[in-house]
């Protein structure tokens, strides 16, 4: 479960970080043409899109976050990894 918590977790990073590479890409072509209002619309769409997508993998690592301090917490309520395991001696 872990690995496909994981694996969904990265692809989403790798998306939006793709999204805002994309986004980058196209601002700096906007700036480099003479800044009329439709130009400067376009600019701050793609800022829009860019924050989203910053929000969007903040959210993801909270989540990640919260996960992980979940299921130690569990882990140390129940004595740990594998102490079900351990000898009786």
């Amino acid at each position: 479960m872990e690995n496909h918590r994981t694996e969904q977790f990265n692809n989403a990073l790798l998306h939006s970080l793709s999204t805002i590479q994309a986004a980058k890409t196209q601002f700096h072509l906007f700036t480099a043409s003479s800044p009329t209002s439709t130009v400067l619309v376009s600019q701050i769409r793609l800022c829009d899109v860019l924050l989203g997508e910053i929000g969007a993998i903040s959210c993801s690592l909270q989540r990640r976050m919260r996960y992980r301090r979940m299921i130690r917490r569990c882990s140390v309520a129940r004595g740990g990894r594998g102490s079900r395991h351990l000898p009786v001696v």
